[in-house]
């Protein structure tokens, strides 16, 4: 070991704190017998490992740095988003620092080390600090997969990200074949959730903000899902979602209504209900008019609880009769009012509403957890369940020349492009939406230490579940049944503690700040022109005098707006589209070195127009907003 080598990385190591702390718990106190440090033939230093008898080398015995330009120069084209899986002595990530242009933006270098014995001879035999001290790099030492998957997701800025780069370290990725598996499983899968995240927003961002306004005051005074978590501890629970082979078991659902919880997806309601079956709980919240007419006919049903989301379509919350309850996905209003009335109760979704019944089923400490009708295919013809609303939108396309059959071969030959097999060996395909709810459901349930039991009879989901049929469910987990009536009951009974003054005062101040935004940019937007004249071609460091006053007034407000964390989120649900373009162009812009005023002032006048249009359809929804509140007879207090 080199110790000055060592002591001048761990002092840069110190601003990484998790890799620091990882690493200082094993240093002076490890068992290194394993791990041989040599020299090449070219001079640099080698490691090697002997596990089960046999040799692995980490790196060419003649030249390492060579071997990892060969690798790098293989697989880097460019991409923002680099993951390396395998550190070694860091050639590699040594060599694609350097080769990374100046013009690519946001780019992130992760380096995952499951061996902290590997990086801790690193830092011990060659100089990491320019390595450790570039914002760009980020270490995953040590962390399992789902820790590296987590905190990865959390700092990428999707939005920006080009394109993505896996580059393999072999002998790594030959010691930990089922951990490299598992990563690049788990990475694929964050890419295409939040990928999925992003052109929902775009394409949907406007209703959901649209809704939340519209909504708030039916929702403020409901009892939050918050009161249901941990309340049905080690009680099984099933969840119905509507595939087609929910018709094989729903019948066996009255035997145990009132025994174990029922909470089913929306889309299932009215075939539950057509069945004489009552689920306890029904789950919504798309934002879409088609999806509101799954309510029609069974708006009356009195003893459902509906647990929905703000941003759920309007006409389900005020047409449903029965006890309501609000939940929350973390976003839209909730953030705005929080702090004056009781919990909400946070859940998470993505893209199936059967994701946030699992995991409400989940916070409730439920134990199992038995899914019927979760497909995630096309079953014996057929997109869901009959009498759900997929198949009125079917009959609408129906003719004399064509049956309801035809039309569903149609819909499944055009999307289901995905071929799997079943468990009981039938071919099934499925379309792009549903092959990502069920790598969504493997990877929580791969994470899930509750019992999960695919009760289905049929489908894709078999990955980290217990196959049973649902008689046998029923028959092995009766014995833990509840009275469920009065649980809920009981939850449901106190009062929802709201401050409704709270919530009026805190939108007024809202549409007082709103204004005077509108007001100061309208102001900018005729200075803003003059500059344009003046200043196009002058970079920004050679402004001065009234120019440079001006332009730094555009720019600050700019800037301002951007760090109202709450309106800026407004802005980008509502906005989506164009949020994600222009905060891409800023990122451009920050990256030139010599930028001119006059590209700086075109984006932010860009911005000032979409913000103008932005708050002129913002104040009217506040306004309405105020007087459905004020009107409201509720039990605020």
């Amino acid at each position: 070991m080199n110790k000055q080598l060592y002591e001048a990385n761990m002092a840069v190591l110190k601003s990484r704190k998790a890799t620091f702390t990882a690493i200082s718990r094993i240093a002076g106190n490890v068992d290194l017998s394993a791990y041989k440090v040599d020299l090449s033939k070219s001079g640099q230093p080698i490691i090697s490992v002997t596990e089960k008898d046999t040799n692995i080398a980490y790196h060419s015995r003649y030249n390492p740095v060579k071997e990892a330009e060969k690798q790098i120069q293989g697989l880097y084209e460019g991409q923002s988003q680099i993951m390396i899986m395998g550190f070694g002595l860091g050639y590699a990530t040594e060599y694609l620092i350097k080769s990374i242009p100046e013009d690519i933006l946001n780019c992130q270098i992760n380096i995952i080390e499951p061996d902290p014995k590997i990086f801790l001879l690193a830092l011990q035999n060659r100089d990491l600090t320019t390595i450790i001290s570039d914002d760009r790099v980020s270490f995953y030492v040590g962390m399992t997969v789902d820790e590296v998957g987590d905190i990865w997701n959390a700092s990428v800025n999707w939005p920006t990200i080009n394109d993505f780069c896996f580059i393999d370290h072999p002998p790594t990725v030959n010691r930990f074949k089922e951990y490299s598996e598992r990563l690049i499983e788990k990475v694929k899968y964050l890419c295409n959730k939040n990928k999925g995240n992003l052109v929902t927003m775009m394409y949907s961002g406007y209703e959901f903000h649209t809704n939340n306004f519209a909504n708030l005051a039916n929702i403020f005074e409901l009892p939050g899902v918050e009161r249901l978590f941990g309340k049905l501890k080690n009680v099984p629970v099933v969840i119905v979602a509507a595939g087609p082979s929910l018709d094989k078991n729903v019948h066996l659902l009255n035997e145990i209504k009132g025994k174990f919880p029922i909470i089913a997806v929306d889309t299932a309601l009215r075939q539950l209900i057509s069945h004489g079956i009552k689920p306890d709980i029904v789950c919504a919240a798309d934002s879409s008019y088609e999806n509101s007419l799954d309510f029609v006919g069974v708006e009356n049903e009195t003893d459902v609880i509906l647990a929905v989301e703000p941003m759920t379509h309007p006409d389900i919350i005020k047409a449903f009769k029965g006890p309501k309850m609000v939940m929350s996905f973390g976003n839209g209003l909730v953030p705005l009012y929080s702090n004056f009335r009781e919990p909400v109760g946070t859940l998470v979704c993505w893209g199936s509403i059967a994701t946030t019944v699992f995991d409400l089923a989940r916070r409730m400490g439920a134990n199992p957890i038995i899914f019927i009708g979760q497909d995630l295919a096309f079953q014996d013809g057929r997109l869901h369940a009959r009498g759900s609303y997929s198949d009125d939108i079917l009959y609408d396309k129906v003719n004399q020349y064509s049956s309801i059959e035809h039309e569903a071969a149609n819909y499944i030959n055009t999307k289901g492009k995905f071929r799997y097999k079943g468990s009981d060996g039938s071919i099934l395909y499925t379309d792009y939406g549903m092959k990502m709810y069920r790598d969504w459901f493997e990877d929580q349930f791969r994470q899930t230490d509750t019992t999960i039991i695919n009760a289905t009879e049929g489908g894709l989901v078999d990955k980290y579940v217990e196959l049973m049929p649902f008689r046998a469910a029923i028959n092995l987990y009766l014995s833990k049944a509840v009275d469920v009536k009065s649980i809920l009951k009981q939850i449901l009974s106190s009062p929802v503690k709201a401050n409704k003054n709270a919530l009026i005062k805190t939108l007024e101040e809202v549409k007082k700040g709103l204004n005077l935004y509108q007001n100061k940019s309208r102001q900018l937007v005729k200075i803003t022109g003059k500059l344009l004249k003046n200043c196009s071609n002058i970079e920004i460091e050679k402004l001065g005098g009234q120019d440079k006053a001006d332009y730094m007034s555009v720019i600050e407000l700019h800037d301002c707006f951007c760090k109202d964390m709450l309106l800026f989120s407004w802005l980008s649900t509502y906005k989506a589209k164009y949020m994600t373009k222009h905060t891409l162009e800023i990122q451009r812009l920050k990256s030139m070195k010599n930028a001119l005023a006059g590209d700086w002032i075109k984006t932010v006048l860009e911005f000032f127009v979409n913000l103008d249009k932005f708050i002129d359809y913002q104040i009217p929804l506040i306004d309405e907003a105020l007087i459905e509140i004020l009107n409201k007879q509720g039990a605020y207090q």
